[in-house]
């Protein structure tokens, strides 16, 4: 139902769709629904002229091709440029600053000194309503921006808001081309405009130009008998003849021509013959009288020859027909359907690809597993073979010195296999720790992308459903007002129902899920540049990135749960260039380092206690922290061309003999089972011999510790 509604709204401010004759049909399946030509109703060559431009000049330019009035067709002959444009952009820069169109020039007749001597920039209308190109925009977003305005014409600019060119609502029925005046005939009467603005004949160019800017028309139809109040707006049962009509492109013609209004006579400036319908005849018949005359309206009359009414260009695709309504829906749903079954497709072929990585991690653990034992059984052997030949020393002291020599050489060999299992086993046990960070990365991106597809899809739609909420309400309250007293069923109803609860409820809803949504994405935005697959690629990297994205995936460690206090992230960020690096692994060590602060704040606080900083240590950092628990990171440029990063916590401090083993293999202070020894080392290798950079560590007991990482800036080939 809701699929429905939305669909209604888009068909009710939008013309209705056509195929031309001479391109072959294309099928329901073949391209997606939502799809529409934006880019064929663009007109990339609009009329622009600078600010200095005269008006003098721009009439000149907007001169229009046809003229069917006897008064100003010969002197027409003489300009050169006599191509239709019912506007002017002011552009500078290649941005457009202003529009001019023929309204405007309207709106200019009808002031009594005229201001031909002044330029451009001084009548225009600045900062024009614009649409920016892009892949989200279609042309039913701007059918809705020319609707909303009540504008007609609208420039489209690029990301760099660069003019790409203009759209018009004659552009727009061009491109979408009404297919329901060929398919369902309806008659003129059904869209004819009733309320026609007259005037006789003896009426003046200048009197007209001021009934359109009264009425805010566009043109004027011209009638016999018409003897008294000339601006009201004639009723059909007046039964006036209409002779002729003049529109805003005639008086835009008059200046252009420079001709004085006030002594043009409305006899002189009308077009004739006036092209006539009758209300029965079809829109389809209308068409093709527009197409064949190059008119943009048609005059309505009677029997008798009396006017009824006016049916223009834009009139005629307001007629929808219900079931091309219901089979587009049905188009839609089969889109969201052929959706749905790709997403199971792809989810499908993510569950197998997890499995297949589940049985490679088991058949590197039996592989490391194996290993072992065989290590152990040729330790086993090497302790065997020397026990035996240390017994063998034993009871033979007086050995030659050669054999002493090979004795020696065996050691050193031993020692030499027993380093080398040792380098094997950190190896290996880095390797698997890599390689589960990459499974978690590729995890953690492919997880961020399928949730950013339902947050974008929702996300993009609450905009729309505030405005329709927006728009009902306006419609409830519209009825509230003309009809105060409803009948006792819907106050019953309207009772039930708390309306007006309802009503400011639903906005606040709508917020929530907005605030929603947008945390959302930027939870996945973390993750995505957390979990950066190029690892091994340098680029330019903002190092501020990093630890944010790092900082919310570690969110849930420092907030306050229970009797826990929070910890405090104090954010002391420099002015830092963007660097050579991997971010990959650079994130990593941001989270190595900011995990083991977080797990020696958690420590003190089970304790009871904490560095409180006095100012009377040698950590600058900590020297500042307030007296609760509290993570420090303080970026700046040193000397060298380095970019240090300074991590710090009030936490209890290292004592000197661990700090010496910090950067150790496997060295580690935590239980058995919540660590492996090997997160500072692998940073320190990421550090130093992977970025040539440098990791140091200033501790003082029952004062905190601090991380100092440096980077290079450009990293040397």
């Amino acid at each position: 139902m809701l699929q429905e509604e939305q669909l209604q709204h888009f068909l009710d401010s939008a013309p209705q769709l056509a195929i031309k004759p001479s391109e072959p049909p294309v099928e329901a399946n073949s391209l997606p629904i939502y799809s529409s030509p934006l880019d064929r109703s663009i007109d990339r060559h609009p009329l622009t002229v600078a600010p200095e431009t005269p008006i003098a000049e721009v009439l000149a330019l907007m001169n229009p091709m046809r003229v069917s009035c006897q008064l100003c067709s010969e002197k027409q002959k003489s300009l050169k440029n006599t191509a239709k444009r019912s506007c002017v952009i002011v552009v500078e820069d290649d941005r457009p600053i202003g529009i001019f169109t023929e309204r405007d020039i309207v709106k200019l007749t009808t002031i009594e000194a005229c201001a031909i001597g002044l330029t451009i920039a001084d009548v225009m209308t600045r900062s024009p309503i614009t649409l920016k190109q892009s892949e989200s925009q279609d042309i039913f977003t701007a059918m809705f921006t020319l609707r909303q305005h009540s504008i007609r014409h609208l420039p489209v600019i690029d990301e760099e808001s660069r003019l790409l060119g203009i759209i018009t609502r004659e552009a727009i029925h061009e491109a979408l081309q009404p297919v329901n005046l060929l398919a369902n005939l309806r008659c003129a009467g059904d869209v004819m405009t009733k309320e026609v603005i007259c005037a006789p004949k003896t009426a003046s160019a200048l009197e007209l130009a001021q009934l359109m800017v009264k009425n805010r028309s566009r043109c004027v139809v011209i009638v016999e008998d018409q003897i008294q109040h000339p601006q009201r707006i004639v009723p059909i049962e007046k039964y006036q003849i209409p002779i002729g009509i003049v529109t805003e492109r005639d008086i835009v013609q008059f200046h252009a021509l420079e001709l004085n209004l006030s002594e043009i006579s409305a006899a002189d400036a009308m077009s004739w013959p006036l092209f006539c319908i009758s209300p029965g005849d079809s829109l389809f018949c209308a068409h093709q009288e527009m197409q064949r005359h190059s008119v943009r309206r048609l005059v309505v009359t009677g029997s008798q020859g009396e006017l009824l009414g006016v049916i223009s260009m834009t009139s005629l695709p307001q007629v929808f027909n219900q079931s091309e309504m219901y089979g587009t829906i049905e188009l839609l749903q089969q889109a969201v359907d052929d959706r749905a079954a790709q997403l199971h497709k792809t989810n499908e072929l993510l569950q197998q690809e997890i499995l297949e990585r589940q049985r490679a991690q088991e058949a590197l653990h039996q592989a490391h597993d194996d290993l072992k034992k065989q290590v152990e059984e040729r330790t086993a052997q090497l302790l065997e073979s020397n026990e035996l030949l240390r017994r063998d020393i034993i009871k033979r002291q007086r050995v030659e010195e050669v054999l002493r020599k090979k004795q020696t050489c065996l050691k050193n060999q031993a020692e030499q296999l027993e380093e080398t299992v040792r380098k094997l086993q950190q190896t290996q046990t880095q390797l698997v720790h890599t390689e589960k960070m990459s499974s978690l990365g590729q995890m953690i991106a492919g997880i961020a992308h399928e949730i950013n597809n339902p947050v974008n899809f929702i996300y993009g739609n609450l905009s729309h459903t505030s405005h329709y909420i927006k728009e009902l309400t306006q419609l409830l309250e519209l009825y509230q007002q003309h009809y105060p007293e409803p009948v006792s069923e819907i106050r019953e109803a309207a009772a039930d129902m708390e309306i007006d609860f309802l009503v400011e409820d639903l906005s606040k809803i709508v917020s929530s899920m907005q605030v929603g949504t947008d945390r959302i994405r930027q939870i996945v935005l973390s993750m995505r540049n957390f979990s950066r697959s190029d690892q091994s690629n340098i680029k330019l990297v903002d190092i501020h990135e990093g630890l944010e994205s790092t900082l919310l995936i570690l969110q849930h460690r420092l907030k306050a749960q229970g009797g826990h206090p929070g910890i405090q992230i104090i954010k002391e960020y420099g002015d830092l260039p963007r660097i050579e690096c991997c971010p990959g692994q650079l994130n990593q060590v941001f989270m190595n380092i900011l995990g083991n602060g977080i797990d020696a704040l958690d420590e003190a606080i089970q304790k009871g206690q904490w560095g409180k900083g006095n100012g009377k240590n040698s950590l600058p950092s900590i020297a500042s922290f307030p007296t609760l628990p509290a993570i420090t990171i303080r970026t700046e440029v040193v000397a060298g061309g380095f970019v240090a990063i300074r991590i710090s916590d009030n936490g209890g401090g290292i004592p000197d003999d661990i700090r010496r083993q910090l950067f150790d293999p496997f060295f580690t202070t935590k239980p058995v089972g919540k660590g492996t020894g090997l997160g500072l080392s692998i940073s320190y290798h990421l550090v130093v011999e992977k970025h040539g950079g440098r990791l140091n560590c200033v501790s003082e007991v029952g004062l905190g510790t601090e991380f100092a990482i440096e980077i290079p800036i450009v990293r040397s080939h």
